[in-house]
């Protein structure tokens, strides 16, 4: 028996592709894996594309679809993160996004904690480092002057263990107090040479989104690629957390001509009904941005617009197919190989299945599972039912009031 391919399987069965999975099953969606390698080569260009939208039907393989260009991200030495979009971490809470999204970080190079990690790697490149700090140091960076003063307390030997660790749990989205920086600078005779005041909390949220990827950058990395799962949540948020939603996401993918988030190469899941169900069903792109434009918040306005744009193009351009003969056959006889490997079993081929418009990929691949598991075990076959899942976008402005984030 094949582990991998055992545990391949297993997900598969399960329905929900893990890294084993997604590696042997590979995907179709050229069009959609050239349009991502092109995020990816583009990252730290300012007007680039920093990002791409993937829609498609329950079971589509949408998720499937982002841990395969999560792979092709760390085969090109990015920094990866997932996040699903959920109670927890709704879009217009960018905090909790990027508290999520430092959790699910991996450096390409292993299991390492990244800040941590990265910190360490630059202590020996201080080169890299003396660079990093002169960019969040000069005057119009957008940064705060306690970016300055972390990195400069970071790269000190005679920092304390535990204050080292306090500052890179900041960086990662964690509270700090002046009773930690104040001490720890005048330690070291810097007690006056930094404005080391933490802005406000959304603020901050937006100058860490900038700040990370440099961070990976100086540390040698290409950048930080993030892949937010189950964006349509956004479809069951008030009008004003709709509008806040859809301006945190086109802040992921660095729609901001004016700012942008350099180094961020992000892809994003969506159901692929949002369009027309969310966006023109409640008349969203014509009465939000009004709705942020009335608070004064005229930037966030046109990043609502810009997001919700992004959105409906992803629906047109890069939306998963429904499956036909061809792909069918072509799906099941990989998985038909992988399931044979799995057992040391000689899986045989079976009948198409009746093709419905609304069954999905994932209905299928678990179908086909299901059939040879009984004639693997007791020789016989099984005939399937399915039913359609159809989306929920009812309202419900608790899901998009998180718990605030934990202190330290």
């Amino acid at each position: 028996m094949n582990l991998e391919a055992r545990t391949a399987i297993e997900a598969l069965r399960a329905g929900v592709p893990n890294r084993a999975a997604i590696r042997l099953m590979g995907t179709e969606q050229s069009d959609i894996e050239q349009a991502f390698d092109t995020v990816l080569s583009q990252a730290w260009e300012t007007r680039a594309p920093h990002g791409i939208g993937i829609a498609g039907g329950f079971g589509a393989g949408k998720s499937h679809l982002l841990g395969y260009l999560a792979e092709a991200a760390r085969l090109q030495n990015f920094v990866v993160s997932h996040v699903v979009i959920s109670k927890e971490t709704p879009l217009l809470h960018a905090a909790n996004v990027f508290a999520a999204a430092v959790r699910s970080a991996e450096l390409p190079t292993g299991p390492d904690d990244p800040i941590s990690a990265c910190t360490q790697a630059l202590r020996e490149r201080p080169e890299a480092l003396d660079a990093l700090e002169d960019l969040v140091s000069a005057e119009g960076s957008g940064f705060a002057g306690v970016f300055a003063a972390v990195l400069f307390l970071l790269r000190r030997a005679s920092t304390p263990l535990e204050t080292q660790r306090r500052l890179e749990r900041f960086l990662g989205g964690g509270l700090i107090s002046m009773s930690v920086l104040r001490p720890a600078l005048a330690a070291l005779g810097a007690g006056k040479r930094f404005s080391a005041k933490v802005p406000p909390a959304a603020e901050l949220a937006v100058q860490l989104i900038r700040f990370l990827p440099l961070l990976f950058r100086a540390a040698g990395y290409a950048g930080w690629c993030v892949l937010l799962d189950e964006v349509e949540l956004i479809g069951r948020y008030t009008p004003l957390q709709r509008a806040q939603s859809y301006a945190g996401l086109a802040t992921w993918l660095g729609l901001d001509a004016a700012s942008g988030v350099p180094g961020i190469a992000g892809a994003y899941a969506v159901t692929d009904d949002f369009a027309v169900a969310v966006i023109e069903a409640r008349e969203d792109r014509e009465k939000l941005p009004a709705r942020l434009r009335l608070k004064g918040r005229g930037a966030d306005a046109e990043l609502a617009l810009a997001g919700m744009r992004h959105i409906e193009a992803a629906v047109r351009h890069h939306r998963l197919p429904t499956p036909g003969p061809v792909d069918l056959a072509r799906c099941q006889e990989k998985v038909r190989l992988l399931y044979a490997e799995a057992y040391g079993w000689t899986a045989p081929m079976l009948a198409p299945a009746e093709r419905v418009s609304s069954r999905t990929m994932r209905q299928y691949i678990k179908g086909w599972v299901t059939q040879w598991d009984l004639l693997r075990l007791e020789g016989r076959d099984v005939v399937l039912v399915s039913e359609l899942m159809e989306n929920d976008y009812s309202e419900n402005a608790a899901l998009g009031e998180p718990a605030p984030p934990e202190n330290e």
